[in-house]
């Protein structure tokens, strides 16, 4: 006797709305975005918010209270984006450089990208304004892939000893002069595939002239 196929399980109508919740929610966030990239932070309403993502503003209102609530969602967004990344775990048995240069790569393409682009300016146009609002945002969570990659690094006795937390800062800080700054501040086209390795391939070498050690060169 043939088995019986096990029928395929049906969406509950809490599933449903659940997921139509969540659309709703992701939708707001880009209509904000897009406003606050616009119009600014400040000249950016609620009103015009609701009317880009297609929602009531009591929809609006029951997701989110207030703009800064909605500022507060898209630096989370960045954030969720970055510790999205791949995962990257220092090998002993690969050469520095390389490992250096692939971890700089996935950084450049990360903060070219068109959505990440968005989202830091969208957030910037309160953090100009309020540099006490950028204090409060934790900086480190975008460094922490690339800090943790480096203590790795040091233990296993390839660079010297120093501040993780200030070589990560100098290493993507290097990266986001040439690949992130003059597309944010200037409106400049992103780099090519050639300059974006020629960022990688001199941030690559500054780093391990200053931080190698001699088993790291």
């Amino acid at each position: 006797m043939p088995k019986k196929s096990k029928p395929e399980s049906v969406p509950s109508v809490a599933d449903s709305r659940d997921r139509l919740t969540d659309r709703k929610r992701a939708a707001i966030v880009q209509a904000a975005v897009e406003a606050f990239h616009t119009y600014g932070y400040y000249a950016a309403s609620m009103d015009g918010i609701a009317k880009r993502a297609s929602v009531s503003k009591r929809t609006l209102y029951n997701h989110f209270a207030s703009k800064e609530a909605l500022f507060d969602a898209i630096v989370e967004e960045l954030f969720t984006r970055v510790e999205q990344l791949p995962a990257c775990e220092f090998d002993p048995s690969r050469e520095l450089g390389e490992q250096l240069t692939e971890l700089a790569r996935t950084e450049v393409n990360f903060l070219i990208s068109e959505d990440v682009q968005a989202l830091a300016r969208a957030g910037l146009s309160r953090v100009l304004a309020e540099p006490e609002v950028g204090r409060q945002v934790d900086h480190r969570r975008l460094l922490r892939r690339v800090e943790t990659w480096f203590q790795q690094a040091q233990a296993a006795g390839f660079l010297i000893e120093a501040d993780e937390g200030t070589a990560a800062m100098q290493f993507i800080g290097l990266l986001r002069t040439f690949a992130f700054w003059p597309m944010i501040l200037h409106g400049e086209a992103p780099p090519t595939e050639p300059e974006r390795e020629a960022i990688v391939a001199s941030t690559v070498e500054m780093f391990l002239r200053r931080y190698a050690t001699q088993r790291g060169r």
